[in-house]
């Protein structure tokens, strides 16, 4: 069904077709060859005129820093003695002369990640409800407390629920930071942006292995406290800073508050658009917002799982297993430990080394974000990090050199290898991915069901590895490699043929490219219509209806 659309329209219609979007608009177009000329906006899309809302993007990312900061010091503490003597056992065995049972082994690597897969479930009521801020500062609060009791307890039952008070925290934090900068950000940054988001994870942590292989010789609780206290540090930032901020405009339109919307984007655009192009994102924005509210149930958690919202959830869930499907928590929260088990030496400086190169790739994918797409850097990631766990399997295999330095070598090798193609190919880019693709009205829901499928497996992940490659278990060592190198084929594939390139498209052009249901190959050359539709709507609320360059024309 057709219907017009005004500046005052309280429910979007139905979405037409494209062919009879353009007969439509070409048929208006043509009844009206005397209207003036369409006004063309003026839209800077540089980065020193959105340095406003990039500098947004590095106080809200900087909630990320514990996150990995966490990964990376968790993996030391066990092996750091200090911490073995409080939670662990003597161990012959080992050169270190201490061990941790495979039990809490497992609870204390996997307690935050199951902390943060319970948390995504209530990330799209709390995301409906009181708005992405404050959901962040929420989880900054968990972090805070967390923090704490991980200090002051020598209990192993107190540990853990601090771990899973922890990941509850990370869970929140994770899934509205990156909500929140996809809903703020012009399209042609949103993928830079991201890359600043996620740096935050792998700086935070290359300074925890810093500051962990600083103080791992310490023969006392200090060693693993001191890296705790100075996660103090990232509560304190993000609570001073982001109250101060605006919510996004997205969710006030979802919300109602129309004026609240326009200022928040105004602020945010800070003068990069004129008021034509500003007017004209609002009104894209306005009407994308009518439409989802139109089209949605009662029950919005099952509009996940309804028409072209399944496979934009399905789309978003496999993204969400990218990362723990190639061995990326293997390698991040075991990292230290695989080190001693195969007789590197100073294991802590050369894993501080390899996570070093990780920022390495992490800052060489800001240009290849703006410059070679979403699936580029997907398939150039997922295949790099598969070829790392074979190799490391092959090198295990070979009896000749098994438990020689070369081994260690080859371990080292790898597992910088892995770090650098990670972080270029897939950090910023699976939550990027994961971000964009969603319904606005459902995006908060489907972040979080797409970081708790992630971290779910992420769980099973460090539940399960201390019984591959414990030596008081089945030891495995390098071979383990053999199990992700099958994984990440299957990850290539679905990448391949599943996820579609939607660089440099806003958010409403995404969602309007998923309700024409075109194939994910035709997604970089589809020519968006609702943008157009939106632009003579600001045409006629700035000039008025007899000055716009085009008269109004149905909504697709």
């Amino acid at each position: 069904m057709m219907a017009e659309v005004t500046t005052t329209t309280t429910a979007a219609p139905e979405r037409t077709s494209v062919s009879d979007k353009k007969s439509a608009h070409n048929a208006v177009v043509a009844s009206e060859s005397s209207v003036a000329e369409l006004h063309a906006g003026v839209r800077d899309e540089s980065i020193r005129a959105h340095f406003r809302f990039l500098w947004v993007t590095v106080l809200v990312g900087c909630a990320l820093l514990e996150y990995g900061f966490d990964q990376g010091i968790i993996g030391s503490f066990q092996a750091m003695v200090g911490f073995l003597k409080v939670f662990g056992y003597p161990d012959s065995r080992l050169p270190s002369g201490w061990n941790i049972a495979a039990g809490p082994q497992q609870i204390i690597s996997s307690f935050m990640l199951l902390g943060t897969f319970i948390s995504c479930f209530c990330t799209g009521p709390l995301g409906s409800y009181i708005g992405r801020r404050w959901c962040i500062l929420i989880g900054v609060a968990l972090l805070a407390i967390s923090i704490t009791v991980m200090v002051v307890t020598t209990s192993l039952g107190v540990l853990y629920f601090s771990r899973l008070l922890m990941g509850f925290g990370n869970g929140l934090i994770m899934a509205f930071t990156m909500v929140y900068i996809s809903e703020m950000a012009p399209a042609k940054l949103r993928g830079l942006s991201y890359g600043f988001m996620t740096t935050w994870i792998t700086l935070g942590t290359s300074v925890g292995l810093l500051i962990t292989n600083a103080t791992a010789n310490i023969d006392s609780k200090l060693c693993y406290q001191i890296p705790l206290y100075v996660l103090y540090a990232m509560p304190v930032v993000s609570i001073a800073t982001i109250p101060f901020m605006p919510e996004s405009p997205r969710w006030l339109l979802l919300r109602g508050k129309d004026d609240e919307a326009m200022k928040s984007l105004t602020w945010i655009r800070n003068g990069a658009y004129d008021r034509l192009t500003l007017q004209a994102e609002f009104e894209e924005m306005r009407l994308n917002a009518l439409h989802d509210i139109e089209n949605q149930s009662s029950w919005l958690v099952l509009d996940l799982f309804r028409g072209t919202n399944l496979r934009r959830t399905l789309l978003c869930i496999g993204v969400g297993l990218i990362n723990p499907g190639i061995g990326a928590m293997f390698v991040i929260a075991f990292g230290t430990y695989f080190f001693v088990v195969v007789g590197v030496v100073d294991p802590f400086k050369w894993i501080v080394l390899s996570q070093w190169l990780g920022v390495v790739g992490l800052l060489s994918a800001y240009y290849a974000l703006g410059k070679w797409g979403r699936r580029t850097l997907l398939l150039i990631g997922t295949t790099m990090c598969g070829l790392a766990m074979l190799f490391l399997g092959i090198i295990e295999s070979i009896p000749s050199i098994h438990g020689t330095n070369a081994v260690a070598i080859g371990v080292i090798f790898l597992f910088s290898w892995f770090h650098f193609w990670f972080n270029f190919g897939l950090a910023p880019t699976t939550y990027l991915v994961a971000g964009e693709l969603p319904a606005q009205n459902l995006r908060a829901y489907t972040a979080g069901l797409s970081s708790g499928a992630g971290f779910v497996f992420a769980w099973l992940t460090t539940f399960t590895a201390p019984y591959f490659i414990n030596p008081a278990e089945l030891n495995w060592g390098g071979k383990y490699g053999f199990i992700w190198f099958g994984t990440t084929c299957i990850v290539v594939a679905f990448v391949w043929f599943m996820v579609p390139e939607v660089q440099g498209r806003s958010l409403e052009e995404i969602e309007e490219m998923f309700d024409q249901r075109l194939p994910a190959k035709d997604f970089p050359s589809y020519v968006s219509h609702n943008a157009e539709v939106a632009l003579h709507e600001a045409e006629k609320d700035l000039y008025g209806a007899e000055k716009a360059g085009v008269a109004h024309v149905d909504r697709v």
